[in-house]
């Protein structure tokens, strides 16, 4: 099974710490869910097809976040 917490800690402007980021419970469901799929699969195309849709998915995360973080900033 995956890791199921992700946490990251935040500072505000005055740089006070913020509460940590933690997955629903309904997204602890949905990573098991998906692992499991992943787990029994042995289509490789797809999973590699999925594994480039994460990194993907995940990278627009991170742009997103950077953003966020510049415009609370005012940068």
């Amino acid at each position: 099974m995956l890791q199921q917490k992700f946490w990251g800690t935040f500072r505000s402007r005055r740089h006070k710490l913020m509460e940590p980021i933690a997955l629903t419970l309904g997204q602890k469901f949905e990573i098991e869910k998906f692992s499991r799929e992943i787990d029994n699969s042995d289509d490789v195309p797809a999973l590699r097809s999925i594994a480039k849709e994460l990194l993907v998915a995940w990278k627009q995360q991170q742009a997103a976040s950077a953003w966020i973080v510049r415009q609370s900033q005012g940068l």
